[in-house]
């Protein structure tokens, strides 16, 4: 992927997640709930930026036990890799794997698809 496609990956994910908090705000809490694509945006974000996020950085959109669970089940499905930090054991690192990161860009393609001048 060229600069110019990373960035604008970047920029489509990141606005994603804008709408998803801007729907949040207008509707309220609650009404919407889909913890396991909240979680997949935060990572392809992170991952596009460079990072690797904590449970707890999630956790601030998502409550801890959820984002906890959601990530056991993206994990088993090959989506997401956790691994402990060697340091402080308490601590659970979340990334996109291989597959999920294929799969992320799947859908950004689609997005670029459905609205191409975006």
């Amino acid at each position: 992927m060229n600069e110019e496609m990373a960035d604008r990956a970047l920029r489509d994910v990141e606005l994603v997640l804008r709408v998803r908090r801007a729907r949040a705000e207008v509707f309220g809490d609650g009404l919407f709930a889909d913890p396991a694509w909240d979680i997949l945006l935060q990572l392809c974000a992170a991952s596009r930026r460079g990072r690797k996020l904590h449970l707890g950085d999630i956790a601030s959109d998502v409550p801890r036990s959820t984002v906890a669970r959601w990530a056991t089940v993206l994990e088993d499905r090959g989506l997401i890799r956790c691994s402990a930090d060697p340091v402080a054991s308490s601590t659970l690192w979340l990334s996109l794997s291989p597959t999920g990161e294929c799969k992320m860009s799947g859908v950004l393609a689609r997005l670029h698809e459905l609205h191409p001048a975006g």
